[in-house]
This record gives structure tokens, C-alpha cells and sequence, in this order.
């Protein structure tokens, strides 16, 4: 046996980890679960050494290509937002459809988006009720933009048929806390012995209800107008024509922000 020393292993090096090791961790893993953490604990909740724990890495990872929380929040919106939008957009921009189809298909897709985006829901319950930086990024980046494009799909539908008065935020909010919460909630539907509701068997018939329902609101038989305390008044749309269109007396404006 040779009388020759074998070599030591290589010691590990003290300190921190080298900065190049963070890019071993995919990036969509990394902002997945920040975003899963926002959403459910809440930005002051969420740490950037809690993130690290559960990834398995040092948190100054973290810091290194993320840099601050606050960036990594707004990256972790940013990339769940573009992979759950789509799909709506494209009801709004559906072609060779008339405006009243238009807006039936996009309010069940919004209804089969807040089934299949509960984290979202939940993000925006934590962030919307309270005036912060991050309230201001969802609602200049993503809600006023979007709010616009609904104004003007209710606009024109309401130059074709009545449309209920209800503004595109009770709208929307109907849309997401409404049916968003009911999806989300398990937990209290499991307590309330209605959790076969949400079972797999049922998501796409009470997708359909919850859209079904608010479309009958939303868009209700002329006979059906009636007016009632706390209804806005009736009005013609300033651009129905003066002739020719029998459904013009029956029509309602459709409230919007700079008629208020």
C-alpha cells in the first residue's frame, strides 16, 4: 500500500453562497411561490427568509436576483397576471361577434377565470381594501386599463338593448369578490356541507350559473325594466338614432365614472 497521502476533499467555502448559485433555482418556481405567500399572508406577512426556507436556499439568494421584497412582489404580479389574462382579453377581442354576444362570452370567461384563479382573488382581497404603493400598481397597471376596455363593451351594447345600470366596478367586483370568493373558499362551503358544489363534476355547471345569473341582471328583457327606488333614471344613449329603432324608449344609459 502506497505510503502517499490521499487528498483532502475540498473544504467548504465560509460565508455566503456565491451569487451565480441563485440562478440554479427556475425562475417561475421563485415567483410562484412569493406569489402564493403575498396572496395568502400579505406582503408585511411574507418574508424573504420564509420564501428561502421553503426553496431551500439562503435568502440573500433571493436578494441577489430579485433584489428588494417590493421588486419581487411587483415580479411575482406581473408574471401571474400575464399568464391568467389572456384568456379573457381575448373574449373582449373575440371576432365576427356582435357586442351583446361579445359581452356574454367574456362574462363567462371571467366567471371561469375567477373559478380558476383563486390566488389572484385572494391577492386582490388583501391588497384592494386598503390605500398602499401596491394598490396603486394594480389599479394604474392593470384594473383602470381594463375597466376602460369593459366601459366601452358595455357602451356599445347599451346602444343595441337595455343594459342594467350597474357600473363596470360593481361589475367587476361582483365578477371577482362575488363569484372569485365563492370558488376560494372551500374551507367555508366544506363547513356549510355545500363543498360538492365546487367538486370537479359540478366546477362547469356552476361556472355557467353564476354567469347565466349575472347576465340576466345584467341584461334583462325590455318588459322586464321596471323602475325602482335606488335604480339610476332612465335616459336615452345620447347617440341612439332619433328614428328608426324601435327599442330606442326602452333603453338605458350605462353609468360611467365621468358621468358621475
Amino acid at each position: 500500500m502506497s505510503g502517499r497521502k490521499r487528498p483532502s476533499p475540498p473544504r467548504r467555502r465560509r460565508g455566503r453562497p456565491r451569487a451565480d448559485t441563485s440562478h440554479a433555482i427556475p425562475e417561475g418556481r421563485v415567483l410562484d411561490l412569493a406569489f402564493q405567500a403575498f396572496a395568502r399572508q400579505g406582503y408585511d406577512g411574507t418574508t424573504l427568509r420564509s420564501l428561502a426556507k421553503e426553496l431551500g436556499v439562503s435568502h440573500n439568494l433571493i436578494n441577489v436576483r430579485f433584489g428588494t421584497k417590493s421588486s419581487l412582489w411587483r415580479r411575482a404580479v406581473d408574471a401571474r397576471v400575464a399568464r391568467a389574462a389572456p384568456p379573457v382579453y381575448a373574449a373582449l377581442d373575440q371576432p365576427g361577434v356582435d357586442e351583446e354576444t361579445r359581452l356574454r362570452q367574456f362574462i363567462h370567461r371571467f366567471c371561469r377565470w375567477a373559478q380558476e384563479n383563486p390566488e389572484l382573488v385572494g391577492l386582490t382581497n388583501v391588497e384592494c381594501r386598503h390605500p398602499s404603493w401596491r394598490l396603486d400598481y394594480i389599479v394604474d397597471g392593470y384594473l383602470l386599463p381594463f375597466k376602460q376596455r369593459l366601459d366601452d363593451l358595455m357602451r356599445r351594447v347599451a346602444r343595441m338593448r337595455p343594459v342594467y345600470p350597474l357600473s363596470t366596478p360593481a361589475l367587476m367586483s361582483l365578477l371577482v369578490q362575488g363569484v372569485g370568493f365563492y370558488f376560494a373558499s372551500r374551507p367555508m362551503l366544506e363547513r356549510i356541507g355545500a363543498a360538492h358544489e365546487i367538486e370537479d363534476s359540478h366546477l362547469d355547471g356552476q361556472v355557467a350559473i353564476f354567469a347565466d345569473f349575472i347576465l340576466g341582471a345584467l341584461l334583462p328583457a325590455p318588459e322586464s325594466m321596471v323602475q325602482h327606488p335606488g335604480q339610476a333614471r332612465r335616459q336615452l344613449d345620447p347617440a341612439t338614432p332619433a328614428t328608426g329603432d324601435r327599442c330606442a324608449s326602452a333603453r338605458l344609459r350605462f353609468p360611467l365614472e365621468h358621468d358621475r
